[in-house]
């Protein structure tokens, strides 16, 4: 209990304070001004949430091409119930992606070996980070073409860059049996273990090349978020250019890399559209720039929401299920 308790209070002491920011942010910005532009957004909101669907569709389609033959061997009940509590855990839990992919790899590894499972889970961290850094890297270009590389948006995103795809080699090295490689495996298997799932051994049979395929189709859904904010942009009042969507989607990219370990970037995300409110065109109307975030977040909130009614009705059927013979993981391919 102690220990729960330890892990459980900084968690909500973070989250307590960035759900104070959001109040100090909404009351400097007027909470009638937000409430009217949240309202009139809601009409873009099925097309926002189609495209958050596509987020999380991606996933499961990276990880296909990671399984290769493997992804046959796993149920339609784990395929349902694993994407749909990876993307709940991703939304609503402190470093969300580490946590929702450690329980993917929990939950598909009794098909396949946890050898196997943990290393398309940890191959699927990577090209996802990857994706981030080339669509940080592209939002860069417009941001430096517009205001100049020395302009504050430009350096977070290029630092943005450079952090994105820093980790996302941290994590292929850990599959390289190098020695950076085994010192970032321990540190993998302590996060495992705080986050109350059973660390799984890696396959060291896995190759060192970036798996491409899976990285193309994170790029693409990644390519397919820039207009999501694009949508988003015009729904809370703005002017929907390519420009404006880079630099809305841009900025998004930087909160959750320095918001990552409060639950869903709550206050950090906020104030980055706050700061750079005058970056997407909103300087007179900080209401609009919050509402970016905000509308992004209910999207994402109804989303992870009916994951995790999915996920419960799909519990029942998962563990009625024999669970098939553990491979080995000796036969993975990128």
């Amino acid at each position: 209990m102690t220990r729960i308790l330890r892990s459980a209070l900084p968690r909500a002491l973070l989250a307590v304070i960035g759900l104070s920011v959001v109040a100090i942010l909404v009351r400097d910005a007027g909470p009638e001004r937000v409430g009217r532009v949240m309202w009139q957004a809601g009409s873009w909101l099925p097309a926002i949430l189609a495209l958050e669907l596509l987020q999380l569709f991606s996933d499961f389609v990276a990880l296909r091409q990671l399984l290769g033959r493997g992804w046959s061997k796993v149920s339609a009940a784990t395929w349902v119930r694993s994407s749909a509590v990876a993307y709940a855990m991703m939304i609503l839990l402190p470093a969300g992606r580490a946590a929702g992919e450690i329980t993917r790899a929990t939950l598909v590894a009794a098909h396949i070996g946890a050898p196997r499972a943990a290393t398309a889970s940890t191959q699927l961290q990577a090209v996802y980070l990857w994706a981030n850094g080339v669509l940080s890297a592209a939002a860069w270009a417009v941001a430096a073409s517009r205001f100049g590389i020395g302009a504050p948006l430009s350096l977070l995103l290029a630092g943005n860059v450079v952090a994105q795809t820093a980790i996302a080699g941290g994590l292929l090295a850990i599959l390289w049996d190098a020695r950076v490689g085994r010192w970032l495996e321990r540190t993998r298997r302590k996060l495992a273990r705080t986050q109350g799932e059973p660390p799984a051994p890696l396959d060291p049979s896995v190759g060192r090349m970036l798996p491409w395929r899976a990285a193309i189709v994170c790029t693409v859904a990644r390519g397919a978020q820039v207009l999501q904010y694009g949508v988003i942009l015009r729904a809370v009042g703005g002017v929907p250019t390519v420009r404006g969507a880079f630099i809305a989607h841009g900025i998004h990219l930087i909160g959750t890399t320095l918001g990552d370990m409060l639950p869903n970037q709550v206050g950090v995300v906020d104030g980055a559209y706050r700061a750079f409110a005058r970056d997407v065109g909103f300087g007179d109307a900080p209401e609009r720039a919050l509402s970016i975030a905000f509308v992004a977040r209910v999207a994402q909130l109804i989303v992870a929401g009916a994951c995790v009614v999915v996920a419960s009705l799909y519990r029942r059927t998962q563990s009625s299920e024999p669970a098939a013979p553990a491979s080995t993981g000796a036969d993975v391919r990128s």
